[in-house]
């Protein structure tokens, strides 16, 4: 479910920063809440899928559901396109909410092919949950409550917010010149 991969990867994106010192800001969220959904691009039916006005449709027909865009090389190549190219927050907040993501799905029971195009073996871990089921549901409501509590601190909000007021202030300052 994509709320789940929203919420894990914006509870675990919260607490990277805290312990590394990087500024939480809007655009660094808004990177990883959109990197979180970017590799489901591949099933026309999930939330991104059926906004890519076709985009997935052909990236299903080519590489199936969970296929290329669930592999360390395409989020190789995403890291080093985005990053190298533009680095900013928001691309950082892109690549980690993708890692997350599939991450997230190398404990469903489906898997995922970390390797492809070596090979399309699906792997996953020892210890799965159920696309949908109970435990995922357990796991959305622990990431929320998790990065509520993280991103209420002040180490985190202070920047958050500020990154709010700096996006109003320019906004304002467009359309009042």
């Amino acid at each position: 479910m994509y709320k789940t991969h929203l919420a894990t990867s914006i509870a675990l994106s919260a607490a990277l920063v805290s312990t590394v010192s990087y500024p939480f800001t809007l655009s660094y969220l808004a990177g990883v809440s959109l990197g979180s959904l970017l590799p489901d691009i591949d099933e026309p039916r999930s939330f991104i899928g059926r906004r890519s006005f076709g985009i997935s449709v052909i990236i299903n027909r080519k590489f199936g559901h969970r296929g290329i865009t669930h592999s360390l090389s395409m989020w190789l190549v995403t890291l080093i396109i985005l990053l190298l190219i533009i680095p900013n927050p928001f691309t950082l907040g892109i690549c980690l909410g993708y890692i997350f993501h599939i991450i997230g799905d190398y404990f469903s029971v489906s898997g995922v092919p970390l390797f492809y195009p070596i090979d399309n073996i699906r792997r996953k871990s020892p210890v799965t949950y159920t696309t949908s089921g109970k435990v995922e549901k357990v796991i959305y409501y622990i990431s929320v409550l998790t990065s509520i509590f993280l991103i209420t601190k002040e180490k985190l909000l202070t920047p958050f917010v500020e990154s709010i007021s700096e996006l109003i202030i320019n906004i304002l300052r467009f359309f009042i010149s």
